[in-house]
Formats: structure tokens, sequence, C-alpha cells
């Protein structure tokens, strides 16, 4: 079970990763921070940033729908902020305001790119290859579905614990199904 992806607060995650790197981010630097963000928001706050569907894939752990928002950019208000794919390379194109995100959330994204700053694209995919215990390993073009109780488990998080977060996962998708 995952959390309901929050379209809105995907295009100001991504703007303020972007903001924060600079210009020119590396597509895969980006897809690879706001999966690291989401998941260090679900282990401290107990709620995703943008939540959806996370997978191990060659390259890492992504969240499937940010790498759909970057390739088709319909995401809300996502032409108006940011930049088509140049290359490899994602930049701002508007003004941000990060209306959707909370403090905390905010704080979370400048923690990750401030951690992660002193490495590589490369290096960083090699990181989150051997940091983050729910990733497993796939063929080039495969895939394999992560589960937040995956994640939750992989950093010791106590059986009630994972329960309420599941739980907690699970009335928001159904109340975003009745709301659609």
């Amino acid at each position: 079970m995952n959390f309901p992806v929050n379209e809105r607060k995907a295009t100001d995650a991504i703007a303020r990763l972007i903001e924060r790197s600079g210009k020119d981010v590396d597509y895969l630097r980006v897809v690879k921070l706001i999966y690291l963000a989401d998941r260090e928001s679900i282990l401290k706050r107990g709620i995703p940033i943008v939540g959806g569907k996370y997978f191990s894939m060659w390259m890492g752990p992504v969240i499937s729908e940010v790498m759909d928002f970057v390739k088709q950019r319909n995401a809300p208000h996502w032409k108006e902020v940011i930049s088509p794919l140049h290359g490899n390379a994602l930049n701002l194109v508007g003004g941000t305001h990060y209306d959707s995100l909370t403090s905390s959330e905010i704080e979370i994204l400048d923690f990750i790119v401030e951690r992660f700053s002193a490495l590589s694209t490369e290096d960083l995919v090699e990181w989150c290859h051997e940091n983050c215990p729910e990733y497993e390993k796939v063929a080039p073009k495969g895939r394999k579905p992560i589960a937040i109780e995956t994640m939750l488990k992989a950093e010791r998080k106590r059986p009630e614990t994972i329960a309420k977060l599941v739980a907690r996962a699970r009335e928001l998708t159904e109340l975003n199904a009745i709301l659609a």
C-alpha cells in the first residue's frame, strides 16, 4: 500500500529541489532526490511529501508519477514553473511560491539537497542502491513495486506504527477515489 500522489505538491517539491540544486539539474538526480525526500518524510512524519507509486528500477528507487510528470509535463502548474527536459537537464522557467508545501516539507527538501550536494548523480544512484534497504536490484528495463510497509520494515519501525501508516494510506486512497 502507498499514499496517493499529490500532483500539486509534486510540482512545488520538484521546483524546490531544482531551485536549491542550481541550474541544469540532471533529471535522474531530481528523481532520486524526490524519492529520498518522500522516504525521509515518511520515516520522520508518517506521511510523504509527494506520495505515489514507488518502484525499484535499474538506476535505483523512484516515484513513478514523478517520472511521468517530468516526461509529460502534466502535473498542475508544471509547464509554468519547470522547463521541458533539455537533454537530461531540468530548470525553473517561472516564479515559485511553494504554496502547497508546509514548512516541515520545505525543511526536508532543503535537507535532502544539502545532504547529497557533494555527490555526483552517479554517486547518488550508488548511494541509493547501498543505503535504501527497500530497494531491490532489477534488470535494466525492469521494475518492482516498493510498498511503504517494506520501507518501514527495512528501517525497523514497530509493527503497530506500520499498521497505522498503512491504514492512513488506505484511507487517503479511498478518499481520493471518492472525490475524483
